[in-house]
């Protein structure tokens, strides 16, 4: 018998949810090898609001992380578009998501 090999899973960044979201969200996503990774989270003008993942090395496989709605100082987010950007090395994904208060 043959032996078959099947293709390795490319870098994934899921939908998150609940989307729209109040009060708090999960981001997952799929890493197809060992990487430094960057999730941050963005508003609609292009401001940065939080880093949820900051050059963190994860293993290969699934991953998900809450966002409870809060910046980077820990104040309370206002309701609007946002968008969350996984890079890993030179790949980077990005999603939007809606926070409703």
């Amino acid at each position: 018998t043959e032996t078959i090999t099947a293709p390795a899973m490319p870098l994934r960044l899921d939908q998150n949810y609940p989307n729209p979201f109040n009060p708090a969200t999960t981001i997952s996503y799929y890493l197809p090898g060992d990487a430094v990774v960057k999730l941050h989270v963005y508003d609609a003008a292009g401001r940065l609001v939080t880093r949820l993942v900051d050059g963190v090395k994860q293993d290969k496989g699934r991953h998900s992380v809450d966002w409870r709605g809060l910046d980077s100082r820990g104040t309370t987010a206002s309701s609007g578009v946002y968008f969350y950007r996984l890079t890993v090395g030179k790949d980077t994904i990005s999603k939007k998501m809606i926070l409703l208060r």
